[in-house]
């Protein structure tokens, strides 16, 4: 097989004919012969029907089934365990990846490079809930990453056979796939691609709290140095919480009002919580990590395969 297209699917099903048609339209431009393995993760919705419907007709396309939702990094492992392909592209089943532009990712990996990322130039998504949190997770990344990627977020990637095995050794680990591969020694590269806006209501899949615990997961997951950060605000709101104090206290000598001292109480107080709050939150994220690892759970269990 020289290549393997992976597309973890949860409720899409709203998108599959587009996608498979999408696909349909660009393999015979791609390396043959080819697989496109739709992971449905756990879908509630008709999903599963409809993708084994497109089967019937497009035979280059496998189902692999998980017996759960898992999440999209877990579901990306169940399907490059399952590709057989020299070549290994990963693409999003919501249709805001351009399938288009595989062949652009195939010229990179044929040039030499062992991970090749999707940029994406033109990205169609809200700007406070999408864009600027990854405007601040990739800033982070590059602080601590040896292949200063643009866009760490992007789905649309390729691998050669050698990086998917080479990854196949991590567990439980939510790891932010470029960034570990460079610090492995990997030859990473970028390519510019298109984004299009999602059909449909994407609120209604992934509410606040899903995208501040992927938030958290992959700050945590793609660096060495998150206690850096974390002093460094702890640092911050001591520093704050003890100009407050000062300033409020010389405001109550100076003014003799009883109520500049408990604003300074105040402000103080919520400086110090705030940093030891945010301090056990990351602990705790680590400590969980700590947990799944020792636990040894299977990172997904399969349903079958069609």
């Amino acid at each position: 097989m020289e290549l393997s297209i992976v597309i973890p699917m949860y409720n899409e099903e709203e998108t599959v004919d587009g996608l498979v048609e999408a696909l349909a339209a660009i393999l015979p431009q791609l390396p043959s012969p080819h697989e496109v393995l739709f992971v449905n993760d756990g879908s509630r919705d008709a999903t599963e029907q409809k993708l084994l419907a497109a089967k019937a007709t497009h035979p280059w396309i496998r189902v692999v089934n998980l017996r759960r939702n898992c999440g999209q990094h877990i579901a990306t492992y169940a399907g490059f365990d399952h590709s057989e392909g020299r070549y290994v592209v990963t693409l999003d089943g919501d249709l805001q990846n351009d399938p288009a532009d595989i062949p652009k990712i195939i010229e990179q990996l044929e040039a030499g490079y062992d991970v090749v990322c999707g940029w994406r130039m033109n990205r169609q998504d809200p700007f406070l809930s999408r864009r600027v949190p990854s405007l601040v997770v990739n800033w982070v990344i590059r602080r601590d990453s040896p292949h200063p990627i643009h866009d760490s977020g992007c789905f649309l990637r390729g691998y050669t056979r050698e990086a998917v095995q080479e990854l196949s050794q991590y567990s439980n680990m939510r790891s932010w796939f470029p960034v570990l591969f460079a610090k492995l020694g990997f030859r990473v590269t970028e390519v510019e691609v298109r984004h299009h806006a999602r059909p449909g209501d994407e609120m209604s899949r992934h509410g606040n709290m899903t995208r501040i615990h992927q938030f958290v997961s992959i700050l945590i997951g793609a660096t060495d140095n998150p206690f850096l950060y974390v002093v460094l605000t702890g640092m911050g709101a001591t520093l704050l919480g003890g100009v407050a104090l000062i300033v409020g206290f010389l405001i109550a000598l100076i003014t003799g009002h009883p109520q500049a001292w408990y604003w300074t109480l105040g402000a103080g107080v919520l400086g110090l919580w705030g940093a030891v709050v945010f301090l056990v939150g990351v602990v705790g994220e680590y400590a969980a990590r700590v947990h799944q690892e020792m636990g040894r759970t299977p990172r997904y269990i399969v349903r079958d395969i069609k």
